[in-house]
């Protein structure tokens, strides 16, 4: 086996979607929710919609053999915005010890759903 960094066509193609989210998503209210020092739940909607908020997805991202596509995930993501894409990833860090001690169905039994932000 050879040492081989050249992204694979999925890592390609979730660049580019990624890429997308950002310019089309974050960039456009990423100054608004940083002067208003609110918390941008909508980009979080959105971002599940698109499938980038899923214990699921992290899993795969963490469990990719060349270990490019969470950091290609995580460039494209924070050129949006680093706050705003830090508030995305953030639940991936406790994720992904779930996710190397459950299997797939334990791993999101306990999820809550963002689409209904509740309020604490």
């Amino acid at each position: 086996m050879t040492f081989d960094l050249t992204p694979t066509a999925a890592q390609h193609d979730l660049a580019r979607r990624t890429h997308e989210f950002a310019e089309e998503v974050i960039r456009p209210v990423a100054l608004d929710y940083d002067q208003r020092q609110e918390f941008p739940w909508p980009v979080l909607e959105e971002a599940a919609r698109r499938g980038f908020y899923s214990p699921l997805f992290y899993r795969d991202l963490i469990g990719d053999p060349t270990g490019l596509s969470l950091p290609m995930f995580m460039e494209e993501l924070f050129w949006g915005c680093a706050g705003i894409g830090l508030a995305i990833v953030m639940p991936a860090l406790a994720l992904s010890a779930i996710g190397q001690a459950a299997s797939r169905n334990r791993c999101c039994s306990g999820r809550r759903n963002v689409s209904a932000p509740q309020v604490i």
